[in-house]
């Protein structure tokens, strides 16, 4: 794919080195961002390739524009057009400069002049399906042949000012004139002829486009629809000054005009217009190779056609949501009706309007899970136990017989047998059976099914699959299939997975897909073969957290994004950034199907309607390029041709750019390279910018790759070739055989060089000294900043650092949190279970923070039993989320001869910019950690709640 060359001047080596002429194209990166763009076509390569007014010739990747520049002195010329042919010549129309032609290689530019005038203006440019270039000036029509540069005059429309060019599908040409519509018939010996039509009669058409039967023609008032097949019967639309028009589809097109852009479309046969954008003067259209549209415009110069909004769930649920706030919505669910959960109460939809059902005031729910119908009953499972929707349209507590300390319900379902299963926080799984539907609650005789399920591990959830199966999935990725009087453990994660935590699972056909922070997994009908689906696969983000099937559509939800493919797995989609959609607020297992293909979507501001035409395809076939290449801080283009590039023999520094040209923002793409046909490859992460320096003589081998979408998009193996030195030449080398005898002769030297030489040795005896005392004072003063029992900062070393925060925060302010943490009843395991495992505890407490907090958080012991955190860059909220985790974290360690499950009390203040800040966050964070402990400790606590 990828041969290149480089034309730079210098000395080079190509066998033997030459002097190389010095290139036709100059190239460089704009000072701006081109704000007036007339034209835009796509190249071979997928470069898009940019007519500025002001910028000139613009060649853009995605991300950067380059600008392209003709040979001779600069000089300020107006680009108007731009077109790609089927050789991938570049045919580049200007104002007053008359028409270029730039070679595939980008290198050698020719200007086309007889009997084109040199300062021609020219305002359209047009290849037919015969790769014949039409040319639209302000002094009439030309047709070019591009194989000869020979450009002809068509006659009839000398001295006419040529707006635009558009071909029907059997080669029919329309032109727009400053005097009518006038027609070119396929044949090339007929003669053309003027569209007697009295609305185009002598008028100025400043836009035309044909589709099938169907012609638009544009005139500055407004615009028309003419059927050919009925000329007589017109449709006028009200917009005026139309510039570009495209088909959607057969019965849809965008309008392009300078009051912005608009989606017109014929509904039983009657036209509707519906603005799109405002305020922005469209110039063009463009559809490129994989069907995205891009606009150019004079004020806004190249943008996409901006994606749609996505639609609120009707009806709405705004209503029942504060907007100064973050919201935390529960998973919906299905009965006879549609529930969904808020934080302390659930919403049901009835005749179309949804009503609001509050619990019992008594009972403090905090999160309710999910709602099931079981016979008459309507349960709702909540963290506060089960609830049933009382006669009185209130949820009210279910006594149930349990044998368990805490009625924390995370998930429940009813089976296909009809049996009621209850999955709870850390305290194993519970079976009500199908005919307690028909009797009273107190008659109802929950089963605890023995397995083994450990109490601690949490059932996250509960899935029916297509034969009827009942799976349970735990917090710790161990599958469980449940029967009537137990549970079986059926398949587990390995050591590597085991690490992380998984959230949902989802059974399409034979398959289970999993849902883990480390990316998806698929396993197999057998229960051993399994496969980890991440990013390289075309996740937009490992850490998934809900997932759901509508239709033929399997859907993955992360806060990155959205991902959709076939349950084969082929087909993938992603949902691109849309306006008021925050992604990154999506709730967890909060995607769920509706009628036919559609999901709900449910982020902290509300509930959102997916189809899959919000979705956009991940293309294939990308093509990946050397975009650019700087060499000794020069800027160079790089053509396409033998796959190397020559190089001078001084390379101080040698930095090339490329790209995947997919033209997504939402991609996420990951680049690779490796040097000399390794069999690993080293990242270089989401830019692939690689800098060399220093290069040895020689030939080098460079490959990239890129990864995307579940696309591995390789180059072609490139080749650097840096001129072996002067002095590894058969010259040089004799000329370096008499210096060395030179050298010989000057033996007399020999004590001096032996005086030399002990001096060396005893400069090198003294900087290993030096060397050995600079590595005992650091070990000292790691001993000094270090807590001898948990290896943490000791509270002299977190003071220094926090200095040095306040005093980069002083310079760029960013919210600090700190966080004191106690471990609850230390003394009482120190005195029940001796010093040892007190000691123990602290270790396994001070390891598990180090895994769980961030490279940037810093940890220290401060004393005893007590710890604190301080969080850079994280506000009071973000930490109180973190320092949850952590608080669920410790509930979950297992030490031997504890067997009461640890638990810790934190306090939380945020630190302020003043000289005292630390100290008065210290003792705020400390009185909230009091506040903890006073109010039953297991908590976290900010300052000032």
């Amino acid at each position: 794919m990828l041969l290149l060359t480089l034309l730079c001047g210098g000395w080079m080596h190509c066998g033997n080195a030459a002097a190389m002429t010095p290139p036709a194209t100059t190239v460089e990166l704009p000072q701006n961002v081109p704000g007036v763009v007339y034209g835009v076509t796509q190249d071979q390569q997928d470069f898009l390739w940019l007519a500025a007014e002001f910028e000139g010739l613009l060649r853009y990747d995605g991300q950067e524009y380059l600008r392209f520049l003709p040979p001779g002195p600069r000089r300020a010329v107006s680009y108007s057009q731009v077109v790609s042919d089927q050789r991938n010549q570049l045919w580049v129309g200007t104002w007053g400069n008359g028409l270029w032609r730039l070679d595939s290689q980008r290198q050698h530019w020719q200007q086309v002049s007889t009997p084109l005038p040199d300062n021609a203006r020219v305002q359209t440019l047009y290849l037919s399906r015969q790769q014949v270039l039409w040319i639209g000036t302000t002094e009439g029509l030309f047709k070019l042949n591009p194989d000869n540069l020979q450009a002809e005059l068509w006659q009839p429309l000398a001295g006419q000012r040529i707006w635009q060019l558009t071909e029907q599908d059997d080669g029919t040409l329309w032109v727009a004139t400053s005097k009518g519509l006038y027609r070119l018939p396929p044949t090339p010996t007929a003669q053309g002829e003027w569209l007697q039509q009295a609305e185009f009669r002598d008028q100025e058409i400043r836009t035309v486009a044909a589709q099938d039967q169907h012609l638009f023609v544009g005139l500055r008032s407004h615009l028309y629809l003419l059927d050919l097949a009925q000329p007589n019967q017109l449709q006028q639309v009200g917009v005026g000054n139309p510039n570009a028009i495209l088909a959607e589809s057969a019965s849809s097109w965008l309008i392009g005009s300078i009051d912005g852009l608009f989606r017109l479309s014929l509904i039983a046969g009657k036209l509707h217009t519906e603005l799109l954008q405002s305020a922005v003067d469209i110039r063009k259209i463009f559809r490129d190779r994989r069907g995205q549209i891009w606009l150019t415009s004079r004020n806004n110069g190249l943008q996409m056609l901006p994606a749609p909004a996505i639609r609120p769930i009707e009806p709405a649920i705004s209503t029942y949501l504060n907007p100064k706030q973050q919201h935390r919505l529960g998973p919906p669910s299905i009965t006879n009706t549609r529930w969904q959960a808020l934080e302390k109460s659930l919403l049901q939809l009835q005749q179309g309007q949804w009503r609001e059902l509050s619990f019992d005031a008594a009972s403090p729910v905090a999160y309710v899970r999910d709602v099931v119908q079981f016979g008459a009953y309507t349960l709702a499972a909540t963290d506060q136990g089960l609830f049933q929707l009382s006669s009185d349209n209130q949820f009210v507590p279910l006594p149930l017989e349990l044998n368990t300390k805490r009625f924390n319900i995370e998930r429940m379902a009813i089976a296909a047998d009809g049996a009621l299963w209850l999955g709870l926080w850390e305290q194993g799984v519970y079976r009500i059976g199908a005919e307690a539907a028909r009797l009273p609650v107190a008659d109802w005789q929950p089963v605890q099914l023995q397995t083994d399920v450990q109490a601690q591990e949490g059932i996250v959830d509960i899935q029916t699959d297509a034969q009827q199966r009942l799976w349970l999935l735990s917090r710790q990725g161990k599958l469980y299939q449940g029967e009537a009087d137990k549970i079986s453990l059926r398949w587990q994660p390995d050591n590597k997975l085991a690490t992380g935590y998984f959230q949902c699972m989802l059974p399409v056909e034979d398959l289970l897909w999993l849902c883990t922070d480390r990316g998806l997994i698929r396993l197999q009908p057998d229960r051993q073969t399994f496969s980890l689906l991440g990013q390289a696969e075309g996740l937009p983000d490992p850490r998934v957290i809900g997932m759901t099937r509508s239709g033929d559509i399997v859907w993955v939800l992360t806060r990155n994004g959205v991902l959709s493919f076939s349950p084969d797995g082929s087909n993938l989609h992603l949902l691109a950034a849309r306006p008021g959609l925050d992604l990154s607020s999506a709730q967890l297992r909060g995607i769920s199907p509706l009628d036919g293909d559609l999901v709900q979507l449910a982020t902290s501001s509300g509930l959102w309607q997916l189809s899959p035409v919000d979705m956009t395809a991940v293309p294939s076939s990308m093509q990946l390029h050397l975009t650019s290449m700087r060499l000794n801080r020069q800027l160079f283009h790089v053509a396409e041709s033998k796959g190397s590039i020559l190089l001078p023999e001084k390379v101080e520094e040698l930095q090339l750019q490329f790209k995947l040209l997919a033209f997504q923002p939402h991609l996420r793409v990951q680049y690779f390279f490796r040097w000399h046909a390794e069999q690993s490859w080293t990242a270089l992460g989401e830019h692939a910018v690689l800098t060399l320096s220093q290069l040895s003589p020689g030939q080098h081998r460079l490959e990239v790759m890129a990864q995307a979408g579940g696309q591995f998009v390789q180059t072609r193996p490139l080749l650097l070739q840096v001129p072996v030195p002067f002095w590894q030449r058969p010259l040089g080398i004799a000329l370096l055989c008499i210096g060395t005898v030179l050298v010989l002769g000057l033996l007399y030297h020999l004590r001096t060089r032996r005086l030399q030489q002990r001096a060396a040795t005893l400069d090198l005896l003294v900087a290993q000294r030096t060397a050995e005392l600079e590595l005992a004072n650091q070990q000292l003063q790691l001993l000094s900043n270090t807590d001898s029992l948990t290896g943490l900062l000791n509270r002299r070393a977190l003071y220094s650092a926090a200095v040095l925060l306040q005093a980069q925060r002083s310079r760029s302010p960013a919210a600090l949190t700190l966080v004191l943490m106690d471990i609850d009843h230390f003394k009482k395991i120190n005195d029940e279970h001796g010093h040892d495992t007190g000691d123990a505890v602290l270790k396994a407490v001070a390891v598990y923070l180090k895994q769980r907090l961030r490279g940037q958080d810093l940890i220290a012991r401060w004393g005893g039993e007590e710890f604190l955190l301080l969080m850079p860059q994280t506000d009071v909220q973000q930490a109180s989320s973190l320092v949850e985790e952590l608080r669920l974290g410790i509930r979950q360690l297992q030490l031997r001869g504890l067997p009461a499950p640890l638990s810790a009390t934190f306090g939380i203040s945020a630190v302020a910019l003043q000289s005292d800040a630390l100290e008065q966050a210290v003792k705020a964070a400390d009185l909230a950690l009091y506040q903890g402990k006073a109010q039953g400790r297991d908590q976290v606590v900010q300052a000032g709640n």
